[in-house]
């Protein structure tokens, strides 16, 4: 829930957008992984060393499972992902290829201010992400996860 409310409501500007970023991704999905995991592995009574690998493990699943799904938002396919490409754009979201590629194109922070909801807005996003390296940014970091 606190990812969620994090996502809509976005934290302190005195935050830095990515820092802000992979938090709400870790309270939104990293989280819920993390202590499933834990759970999993108390419910099987192993070891404290145990639980908490699995809920480091988790934590960084969740949190490259989703940085993955943010560039499959743009890569992806409806059929393949299960819901319309774009949508966290059209829902006023800036992932982490916008946050990346609005390093190399500044004009992307007034975009983002707006919520993309100016007529062309996600279609200028669009394009700018494509010509940065911000999707091949964000898949860096899921692999680092």
């Amino acid at each position: 829930v606190k990812g969620e409310v994090l996502q809509i409501a976005a934290l302190s500007n005195q935050v830095p957008a990515f820092e802000n970023y992979l938090r709400k991704n870790y309270l939104k999905t990293g989280s819920l992984m993390a202590n499933s995991c834990k759970a999993a592995t108390i419910l099987g009574e192993h070891s404290d060393r145990v639980v908490n690998i699995s809920f480091e493990m988790g934590k960084h699943l969740g949190l490259a499972f989703q940085l993955v799904d943010d560039v499959l938002d743009f890569e992806g396919s409806t059929g393949l992902m299960g819901k319309p490409t774009l949508a966290d754009l059209k829902a006023g979201l800036a992932t982490a290829p916008v946050l990346f590629a609005e390093e190399q194109f500044p004009e992307l922070t007034v975009l983002k201010q707006r919520k993309f909801r100016e007529d062309g807005d996600v279609e200028q996003a669009l394009a700018l992400v494509s010509q940065s390296d911000g999707i091949e940014r964000t898949k860096v970091v899921a692999l680092q996860q």
